[in-house]
C-alpha cells in the first residue's frame, strides 16, 4: 500500500506546497543535530533529524518551525523528522513497529539511484511530493547516488486521518 492521494490525505498537498520551506529548515540543521538510526538494520549510513518522537516534541523542533507548525496539523501525527540516507546507504528489509500508524516520506533531495521497495514494489522519491504507506509491510531502501537522500519522514494514527 502506497498513496499519494490528497483526498485521503489533504494534508499531503500542504506538505508539498511547502517543500522549499521544509528543505530550508533542514539544510540549516543538517550541519549540527543529525545521528545515527536504528543501527542494527541498515550499513552505518543512515543518519536523523527528530524533531517529534513517539508523541513527545524534541529540542530540534523549535529550530524548524515552518516544519513543525504543518506537522502538527495533522490528526494523530506520532513521529516526525528528517531522515538522510547517505551515498551507499542499505537499509536492509524490516517491517515498522506498530499497525496502529502510517509512515509518510515527503521528497526534499533525491536522485535516480535511491528508491524503497515497499512489499515486491519498487518505488522512488520525487522532490516535493509525498505519498503515506503501511510500514508494517517488510520494506527496505537504498541509496546508490552520489549525494545523500532526504525526504521529511512523518508517522501517524491512522484511525483519525
Amino acid at each position: 500500500m502506497l498513496t499519494t492521494s490528497t483526498s485521503e490525505f489533504p494534508f499531503l498537498k500542504s506538505l508539498e506546497d511547502s517543500w522549499e520551506e521544509i528543505l530550508g529548515e533542514y539544510r540549516v540543521l543538517a550541519p549540527k543535530y543529525q545521528v545515527k538510526w536504528f543501527e542494527s538494520i541498515h550499513n552505518d549510513l543512515w543518519y536523523i533529524i527528530g524533531l517529534k518522537f513517539q508523541g513527545q516534541d524534541l529540542e530540534n523542533k523549535k529550530l524548524a518551525p515552518v516544519t513543525s507548525k504543518l506537522c502538527d496539523a495533522i490528526a494523530g501525527i506520532h513521529t516526525y523528522g528528517f531522515s538522510i540516507m547517505r551515498p551507499g546507504c542499505e537499509i536492509r528489509p524490516h517491517v515498522g513497529y506498530t499497525n496502529e500508524v502510517l509512515r509518510g516520506h515527503l521528497g526534499l533531495v533525491s536522485n535516480q539511484n535511491s528508491g524503497i521497495k515497499i512489499g515486491v514494489q519498487d518505488f522512488s522519491w520525487t522532490e516535493g511530493k509525498a505519498f503515506v504507506f503501511d510500514d508494517t509491510l517488510i520494506h527496505s531502501a537504498w541509496n546508490h547516488g552520489s549525494e545523500d537522500r532526504v525526504v521529511l519522514l512523518f508517522d501517524f494514527f491512522h484511525f483519525v486521518a
